[in-house]
């Protein structure tokens, strides 16, 4: 391992600035995914730092899924490519009390963008993935609105699955159980004839999707978010600070 350039810490927060440090170097390239860091008692004497300060940060980098620490394998530098989502963001978003207008607005301007691209860079095994969803939906019997929920979620992050942009499934992944819960109270508004129009949407964005055309994809997509948002208007709006099990 390469001498890195780590400096003694001093300041009274001194955890936190140990975790900027590690951060930094992996930054720069001195410490790159999967390797290993110096050993605890290591640290504690090139950050001038005593034993609980040291645990104190690397407790809150396992936190974040920075590092690994192990007993027999010491501290190891995660791969953000192993993790499909971001665990704290769900805690610090619900926690501030998300307001249901702004979680939309998030999820719609990723999703207008990232129809477009499921277009152009869609598989055909991803196709076959969506069509399977939309074909159970369409199968469903109109009163299950739990299952008819359930499909939808799965066939919006599997438009996402299709457009191959990592960041924007993590994130949207990421904040699934946010999503799903105000997805549930949108679908629970839906007259009979909102929901069969809804269902409409979903076959008309699967065959600009299927047919490359990226630009009807996102016209469709606007159309469909958009009666959506206007439901997400007339709702509450501060989530919960409980993070339900989906």
């Amino acid at each position: 391992m390469q001498k890195l350039d780590i400096k003694p810490v001093k300041n009274k927060k001194a955890y936190f600035q140990i975790i900027e440090t590690l951060i930094n170097l992996i930054i720069n390239g001195q410490l790159e995914y999967g390797e290993k860091l110096y050993n605890e008692a290591e640290l504690m004497e090139i950050l001038n730092v005593s034993r609980p300060t040291l645990r104190e940060a690397l407790r809150v980098m396992e936190f974040l899924d920075i590092v690994t620490v192990a007993p027999r394998k010491g501290i190891v530098i995660n791969d953000p490519k192993d993790n499909k989502e971001y665990f704290p963001l769900i805690y610090i978003l619900t926690f501030e009390k998300t307001s249901k207008r702004s979680l939309f607005e998030l999820r719609r301007s990723i999703e207008l963008e990232m129809v477009g691209f499921a277009a152009l860079r869609g598989t055909k095994e991803d196709f076959i993935t969506l069509k399977n969803t939309l074909d159970e939906m369409n199968r469903l019997p109109k009163d299950d609105i739990k299952s008819f929920t359930k499909l939808d979620h799965t066939f919006h992050m599997n438009i996402l699955s299709c457009a191959k942009n990592e960041l924007c499934y993590k994130l949207l992944h990421t904040l699934e159980t946010l999503i799903y819960g105000q997805l549930e109270e949108i679908d629970q508004t839906l007259t009979y004839e909102e929901k069969e129009n809804a269902l409409k949407k979903h076959n008309l964005i699967y065959q600009a999707i299927i047919n490359r055309d990226a630009k009807l994809a996102r016209e469709i997509m606007k159309e469909h978010l958009d009666h959506a948002y206007g439901v997400i208007e007339k709702l509450p709006d501060a989530f919960s600070n409980h993070i339900k099990s989906l």
